[in-house]
């Protein structure tokens, strides 16, 4: 220990030392039977390299441990027997071990990986050794141990990672897919607009004058963008001198020859549902159809009877088919999804009313539609009215509009109160505010009146009914020197006028009547934008609200005096919304705080601003739309 500057000798250290300690580093002190296999279970595994042992203070000879050979006989005698023992130690001195060679098991940052059958050992630090650590392979080793596990371990991640990113990927889809609202579900028909179309006046494809079929199947885009739900067409049927005696129809079995053939129908409304627009066709049975057919249900009833006269009848009415419903499975088989019975109310006291309305529906099925006019109820009792509402899906009711918010108030209330036909259960109303024997809504007045009431009925309750040209507010045809005189009566049938280079008929022929006098094409965006509004409110197309079995009206009449009508809709959990509407010719400034606080206006060229009732203005003939504040 002469470098480190301690004296070697005994007696300063206090304690009895072996020679050999004192003399050479590499002295071993285990007893030979302490010496033991490094690997007792692969026998054919050589003996690790020789390790020295250096005793804390033996001093430092200087010389690298891995230069051994060159200390001569001197250390290798006493060495070689130290190096094949233990590496264990019971003197309780400290010890460094000192492993030589790079595949040393006591090295605790050395590890051991099987090669392959050629018995090659690759360590983590990168050497491979050959025939140093063999394992023979037998029949009898599993096949796992010559899987390439790098590879496997990759792809494992790989499949791992792809399937969390798949997984992701589809609740993300999921979430954009869920609908942006969760308002509840009605059949088609409640609570869409419907499109009341007269065929000769609204599109001319073979440019005679008249409207076809085909003109109208060309003006599918136009019904898509205003967003109704189905076309009604009236008065297709073949009539002497059509379209100028339309009424006199001679048979329900067929087109006129001016409109088409039933082919161009078949295709209009295969055009029509992939737009996902309905076609209800009115059938005007009276004075067509003589009394209405004797059901065979009756036939017991009608055999057993002791009068002779009835017998006949019988006999006489079941030779041959029903005309209406015959008529209605041909047209069914076009793709028809509905009819208006017409001029029904005129065999209210018929015994077999019922039984033919029945039969009708039971025809239709749940998805196809059965629609009469008010006037059915208002020509039967009671019982027999009960009868019919269980029959029918829509009822008809016109609004007279041009008499002012008081008439306008009392009808849609007693529709409302009515014991038949209040909104719940039972059929839906059917508003109309024109028709083919109405005068036009914009007529004698100013042409925003069109406009204002149209609005004000897509907030009422049920199924309103727009007739066409109502939404670009089209007149009457314009015959200030009277030269159509002989064609008065179906004046307010005037051709349509298209904001576009397809006008209704081509420029070398004139249309069958004068066009109008005036349009207000703007007018379309007001309506359309009411139409989708209406479309995602439950407040609005809703007529009721349903709770255990029990109606509840969501329509109120607020106003309506001084040509002020104010409805208000709402839905339990739902925006509450209020119209608005002057009917008056002055420019009015209100203070309705009484009523509500504030809103925001939806429709027109304020649409989005803040509106505070305490102070509101409403221009003469203006229907103004507000959502409530909550």
């Amino acid at each position: 220990m002469n470098n480190l500057g301690i004296s070697t000798d005994p007696a300063l250290l206090g304690v009895d030392l072996p020679s050999s300690l004192t003399t050479s580093p590499s002295v071993s002190t285990f007893m030979p039977e302490e010496d033991a296999s490094i690997c007792p279970l692969l026998p054919t595994t050589p003996s690790p390299p020789p390790m020295d042992f250096i005793h804390p203070l033996t001093p430092s000879t200087g010389i690298d441990e891995g230069n051994n050979e060159d200390l001569g006989g001197e250390f290798q005698g006493d060495d070689a027997q130290a190096d094949s023992s233990s590496s264990g130690s019971s003197s309780g001195i400290g010890i460094q071990v000192t492993a030589n060679g790079p595949g040393s098991l006591f090295n605790k940052h050395a590890y051991q990986h099987l090669g392959s059958k050629n018995g090659d050992i690759t360590q983590d630090n990168g050497v491979t050794q050959t025939g140093v650590f063999s394992i023979p392979m037998t029949k009898d080793t599993p096949s796992f141990v010559n899987w390439n596990w790098p590879l496997i371990r990759k792809c494992t991640f790989f499949l791992f990672m792809s399937g969390l990113f798949a997984m992701c990927a589809i609740v993300v889809a999921m979430m954009f897919k869920l609908p942006k609202s969760c308002n509840p579900e009605v059949p088609w028909y409640k609570g869409a607009v419907f499109y009341e179309i007269f065929p000769a006046s609204f599109q001319d494809s073979n440019g005679d004058g008249l409207g076809d079929l085909k003109g109208l199947a060309s003006r599918i885009d136009y019904l898509e963008s205003l967003g109704v739900g189905a076309v009604r067409l009236n008065s297709i049927f073949p009539a002497k001198h059509y379209p100028d005696h339309f009424q006199n129809v001679t048979t329900l079995l067929d087109i006129d020859e001016i409109l088409g053939t039933p082919r161009d129908l078949t295709y209009l409304a295969r055009i029509l549902q992939r737009r996902n627009i309905s076609l209800i066709l009115d059938l005007p049975i009276y004075p067509l159809v003589k009394h209405l057919a004797v059901i065979r249900e009756n036939f017991t009833e009608a055999t057993n009877s002791t009068d002779t006269e009835d017998e006949e009848v019988f006999q006489d009415s079941d030779t041959s088919e029903d005309p209406v419903l015959t008529a209605m499975r041909f047209w069914l088989s076009m793709g028809v999804d509905g009819f208006y019975v017409k001029g029904l109310e005129n065999y209210a006291g018929d015994p077999y009313l019922i039984e033919n309305l029945q039969e009708w529906k039971f025809a239709l099925g749940s998805d196809r539609i059965l629609m009469v006019s008010k006037l059915v109820f208002d020509s039967v009792d009671d019982d027999t009215a009960e009868k019919v509402r269980h029959c029918v899906d829509l009822v008809d009711v016109f609004v007279d509009v041009s008499n002012g918010t008081k008439v306008i108030a009392e009808k849609v209330q007693s529709i409302l109160n009515s014991r038949f036909l209040a909104p719940g259960f039972g059929p839906w109303i059917h508003w109309s505010l024109g028709g083919v024997t109405e005068r036009r809504l914009a007529q004698g007045t100013s042409s925003n009146i069109s406009l204002a009431a149209t609005l004000m009925q897509l907030m009422l309750p049920g199924t309103p009914s727009i007739f066409y040209g109502d939404e670009v507010a089209l007149q009457e045809v314009y015959d200030p020197l009277g030269e159509h005189e002989e064609s008065k009566h179906l004046h307010h049938l005037s051709t349509m006028v298209w904001d576009s280079e397809i006008q209704f008929t081509v420029k070398e022929h004139l249309p069958w009547l004068p066009r109008g006098a005036f349009v207000a094409f703007h007018h379309f965006e007001h309506v359309a934008g009411m139409i989708r509004l209406r479309g995602i409110s439950p407040s609005i197309y809703q007529n009721a609200v349903i709770k255990e079995h029990q109606s509840v009206l969501n329509t109120a009449v607020r106003y309506s005096k001084n040509d002020i009508l104010i409805l208000e809709r709402w839905y339990p959990r739902r925006n509450t919304f209020t119209s608005i509407s002057n009917f008056g010719s002055k420019s009015l400034v209100l203070d309705l705080s009484g009523m509500f606080y504030a809103g925001e206006i939806m429709l027109g060229s304020l649409k989005g601003e803040k509106v505070f009732f305490s102070s509101i203005q409403v221009k003469p003939m203006e229907t103004i739309i507000v959502k409530l504040d909550k």
